[in-house]
């Protein structure tokens, strides 16, 4: 699963060169295809909130991420592990929880009328690019240093190429055309390679167990609807809800490589 995941994370990153540079133009809103309930789709001019829209994809998403972030804490509780009590086990689970929120934080604030969100689109980005490079460099470096330490062990190794995955990044997002708006899309089209080359050759053994199949499946998943979502946006996707199904795929992968179904004892009771 994780040998396709690889092969389909080319093609997104293909289909994010294509949409960033302008060869295609499937109607993103800040790099994300977006469904409303309003009156009218949501568009650059109008935003989200203007449409009578109450709810969007992004606020959707945002609620699927505080419920998926709240069942990594009930596994946490459920976990039967006789190591639960490590920390080195607790942050498996902060990890997770912490790419989850985060996640959801960012749909919150892309979402939310403006002030303090962007109301969906926001073609005056400049305010937003110093500060929001430095800690869009420093998720991406945390991101993949979660990744990459889980599947090959915490050490210089993971921390330089996570410092490089950073680099890379950020150098993509901000050299990607249609200014700064696609420097979201570009993170996760960059992480799904990453993180199918982890699967791949994750070599140690909480890697190997948490990059199991059935999440190399889901994550397979995850990669076919952001493909969906770059390629046809206008044409199909935005009319069932546009980009709330990656946040569930994407999660359900994340929860899928919880401890608690991936190592051995997590549902067993502790004697």
């Amino acid at each position: 699963a994780w040998g396709l995941g690889l092969l389909l994370s080319i093609v997104y990153f293909a289909y994010f060169i294509m949409v960033s540079s302008g060869k295609i133009n499937p109607g993103l809103l800040f790099g994300f295809c977006v469904w409303g309930n309003g009156d009218e789709e949501p568009t650059k001019e109008v935003g989200c909130a203007a449409t009578g829209a109450t709810t969007n994809s992004h606020l959707v998403a945002l609620g699927i991420d505080v419920i998926m972030t709240a069942l990594v804490a009930v596994f946490y509780f459920l976990d039967k592990n006789p190591k639960k009590e490590n920390f080195s086990y607790f942050i498996y689970y902060i990890a997770f929880g912490f790419i989850i929120l985060a996640h959801g934080i960012l749909h919150a604030w892309i979402g939310s009328p403006s002030p303090p969100g962007i109301d969906c689109y926001s073609a005056d980005t400049s305010k937003y690019e110093r500060l929001g490079y430095v800690l869009f460099a420093a998720f991406s470096f945390f991101l993949a240093l979660i990744i990459l330490s889980f599947g090959f062990q915490f050490g210089v190794p993971s921390i330089l190429g996570s410092g490089l995955f950073a680099f890379v990044v950020v150098q993509i997002t901000q050299n990607a055309g249609g200014g700064n708006e696609y420097f979201l899309p570009g993170l996760f089209c960059v992480v799904h390679p990453l993180s199918c080359f982890t699967g791949l050759f994750a070599n140690s053994t909480e890697g190997k167990a948490m990059f199991s199949e059935t999440v190399g499946r889901l994550f397979v998943i995850t990669t076919l609807v952001g493909i969906c979502e770059l390629a046809a946006c206008d044409d199909w996707f935005k009319s069932i809800g546009g980009h709330f199904y990656y946040d569930l795929t994407l999660h359900s992968a994340i929860v899928a490589a919880l401890p608690y179904f991936t190592f051995p004892g997590s549902k067993k009771k502790r004697i």
